[in-house]
């Protein structure tokens, strides 16, 4: 007996599991889709050219060149392909060196069009280490 209550709070754990990931992933999409969600950065550094590359590697690319000067490897990269040619890479990065600081995100826009990609926005938004714990475009305090 004690074996089937295991088995089925296993079983319970694994669905609930499942489920919130299903939840995730459509808020993320969601959260993802609005650009006045993140902090605008800014390009004054270089003149972009359509990207023939992968929509990654034309966000690493840009990533690279903003002001903020992005250059370590992302900790994980999500691309949403939102019809109408409008495609946006989120590239997610865990800080380690601010103490106030978990991570940062970064959004960028591209317009699909001909066969490359040409940038539209880019954005960030900061996850706090203790406070608010939610993504935001507010600095951490």
């Amino acid at each position: 007996m004690k074996n089937y209550k295991f088995l089925f709070s296993l079983w319970l754990v694994v669905i609930f599991a499942f489920v919130q990931m299903g939840f995730a992933q459509k808020t993320s999409r969601c959260a993802v889709k609005n650009a006045d969600a993140f902090a605008r950065v800014e390009l004054s550094r270089v003149r972009l050219r359509p990207c023939a590359e992968t929509p990654k590697q034309c966000a690493l690319n840009i990533l690279s060149a903003s002001d903020d000067a992005v250059s370590e490897t992302p900790t994980s990269v999500e691309i949403f392909d939102f019809g109408k040619n409008k495609i946006v890479v989120l590239a997610m990065y865990k800080v380690d060196e601010d103490d106030s600081l978990a991570g940062t995100r970064y959004r960028v826009e591209f317009n699909k069009n001909a066969g490359k990609y040409e940038f539209v926005q880019l954005g960030k938004q900061f996850k706090c280490a203790r406070g608010r714990t939610s993504w935001s475009k507010e600095l951490c305090p």
